[in-house]
């Protein structure tokens, strides 16, 4: 049985609608240029280690798929407005976070900081290609209630990649970003989980 809708969960939504109809910009405290993104070589206490790059490594792809099913349920027809500024919001920070990712790696690896690290491990909370497919076919209300599901479980998997790169990184820049990160994705999970009791 689905539980009625509490206060604060409406409050939750109602705010994180706000903060995107008014364009809140919600990025990290701190923004890495790629030409920056080395200079930790000249400071040994900040240089990237496995866990940092890791974590940039396996968080793109993470993102990707965000922007995809953010973009998929954009696409579809019959969505409250409210879901619908949900996805554009992740697809906009998310995409911006990929960017500065991906700028930090090629930075890295033109610095010889990072030589031919790659990553085979499973990483959490990531739709699989059926279910792509399912939220991809369906329509209306019942879209919307996949997307919710899909991007919950998602978030919670970026959460335990974010808590292991703060356990084991060292730059601070990724720091920052994983920080941010787990805040953003938290307060999501809670409007998404809100909107989710309402449907």
């Amino acid at each position: 049985m689905r539980r009625p809708l509490a206060a604060a969960s409406s409050f939750a939504v109602s705010i994180l609608i706000a903060a995107v109809m008014v364009g809140v910009q919600l990025v990290p405290s701190t923004t890495l240029s790629p030409e920056a993104a080395h200079t930790a070589q000249d400071d040994g206490d900040d240089r990237p280690n496995d866990a940092d790059m890791m974590f940039a490594t396996m968080m793109i792809p993470h993102h990707q798929q965000a922007v995809e099913l953010s973009r998929i349920l954009a696409d579809t027809a019959g969505i409250d407005d409210i879901s619908v500024a949900l996805a554009a919001f992740i697809e906009r920070d998310q995409g911006r976070e990929i960017t500065d990712m991906q700028a930090w790696l090629d930075a890295w690896r033109r610095t010889g900081i990072m030589r031919h690290h790659h990553s085979d491990g499973a990483m959490a909370g990531m739709a699989n290609a059926d279910q792509v497919a399912e939220l991809a076919a369906a329509e209306g209300v019942h879209a919307e209630q996949l997307f919710l599901d899909l991007m919950i479980v998602h978030h919670e998997g970026a959460l335990v990649m974010t808590r292991q790169a703060l356990a084991a990184g060292n730059n601070s820049y990724i720091r920052a970003l994983a920080k941010h990160v787990a805040a953003e994705q938290e307060r999501e999970i809670e409007a998404m989980q809100a909107r989710r009791d309402t449907l």
